[in-house]
């Protein structure tokens, strides 16, 4: 589809020969790509609180990927000529929960920072392509086009889906959950046992309050819905409280006339795999019914961008790493100053020294929890203190935090479960 009214010349066969290379050097997706792609998503003050909603993050960073994809795969069959509009599910899903969020003008700013970071990178390539002034200037000139009016294809359809969900909230009177959710949330004035009769669950009880959500492509809602009652069962709740926040989002408050058994907890992740929880501390009434609600929503946030989080996520497990990621150049330091070479040794060596201070630096009690024969521990013990730039038995509390904010921060393995 060409997406511009305007006569498409048609490149030189040089060029058109220079574009098919470049296509299949961008189709190869660069990690340097991706990476710069998704740094340009949300980049203005304004718009970086969507970035801590890691469902909207993730559907965004897909769409970046296979934007690109297709933009490559059209270049490389037919060089130089208009590539046709292409917008993926997630970003159907985006824009349409934007549009209902009342932020649609987010993703304007997010296609045209998107823009600038695509085209910064083509141009890097194309002087690496050709250093013949006249070529390079015809390259310059087509890729520019050719990127803008992709872009520009893209987020007219995108405009139209904004316009009709937007038509379709306004003709739609209906009052739902989430708006009466939402009106508790704002701090509006309520009856609170009107609005209790209305949601079918008691504002007056002490909750827990969940953020259940998948950032897999095509996540269906059925799963975390079946997660949600799960996980109200664990304290004993019957008729929880269940929110649709989004496309792939469920908010899940439940009674909390019990504490959480942790061992339970963990057999819920294990049943749902795919599906990641933060939750909130338990708390009463109706501000309570806020706050742990907050909790749960800045607890996602974070383990949005820890690659160490677990699946299911406790607040009082994030509450420090919290206070000291909020500045992540100065967090880095102090770990690499902290740590030394330990922070790039084996993780068993981390997890070995960072268990032993969690168990008060009982060799004991450090080799069962980790389930490993003492002697081994005393080794890999020995190992982790020599390489740490800081004497371990004047140090134990800042080691204690710098290995504390490391993991957090590095990958899970697959056999990784809740701590």
């Amino acid at each position: 589809m060409n997406t511009t009214a305007q006569p498409w010349p048609r490149p030189s066969e040089a060029v058109r020969e220079l574009m098919r290379k470049g296509a299949e050097r961008a189709q190869s997706l660069p990690p340097e790509w991706i990476e710069r792609l998704n740094q340009s998503l949300f980049s203005s003050p304004e718009d970086e609180k969507l970035l801590e909603d890691p469902v909207i993050l993730a559907a965004c960073r897909r769409a970046n990927r296979s934007e690109l994809l297709h933009w490559a795969n059209a270049n490389m069959q037919r060089p130089g000529e208009p590539v046709g509009v292409y917008v993926s599910a997630d970003m159907v899903d985006t824009a349409r929960e934007l549009a209902r969020r009342g932020l649609s003008e987010v993703l304007m700013n997010s296609a045209r920072t998107t823009q600038s970071a695509a085209w910064e990178l083509w141009m890097k390539m194309a002087f690496g392509l050709t250093q013949d002034p006249v070529l390079l200037e015809e390259l310059l000139e087509v890729s520019s086009r050719s990127i803008s009016e992709f872009i520009a294809g893209n987020m007219r359809v995108i405009t139209q889906i904004v316009l009709e969900e937007k038509s379709a909230l306004t003709h739609h009177d209906h009052i739902d959950k989430r708006s009466l959710v939402t009106r508790l949330l704002d701090g509006r004035d309520v009856d609170t046992e009107q609005l209790s009769q209305r949601l079918g669950y008691s504002l007056q009880q002490k909750h827990y309050a969940y953020v259940i959500w998948s950032e897999i492509q095509d996540a269906e809602i059925r799963p975390l819905e079946e997660m949600a009652r799960a996980l109200a069962r664990l304290t004993g709740t019957a008729a929880p409280l269940i929110v649709f926040a989004g496309p792939a989002t469920v908010w899940l408050w439940a009674g909390a006339a019990k504490p959480l058994d942790h061992s339970l907890l963990q057999g819920v992740v294990q049943q749902f795999p795919k599906i990641r929880a933060a939750i909130g501390s338990p708390a009463a009434g109706l501000n309570g019914f806020r706050r742990s609600h907050l909790e749960a929503l800045n607890t996602q946030s974070l383990v949005g961008r820890l690659a160490g989080a677990p699946p299911v996520t406790r607040i009082d497990q994030v509450r420090m790493v919290s206070l000291m990621t909020q500045d992540a150049r100065a967090s880095k330091q102090f770990v690499v100053s902290t740590l030394g070479r330990l922070a790039t040794e084996s993780t068993v060596l981390q997890h070995a020294l960072h268990a032993f201070l969690a168990n008060g630096c009982n060799i004991t009690q450090t080799a069962e929890a980790l389930g490993t024969h003492r002697n081994t521990l005393l080794r890999r013990l020995e190992r982790a203190q020599d390489l740490l730039p800081i004497e371990f038995a004047d140090h134990r509390i800042q080691i204690a935090a710098a290995l504390e904010l490391l993991i957090w921060n590095t990958p899970l393995n697959e056999d990784d479960s809740l701590a």
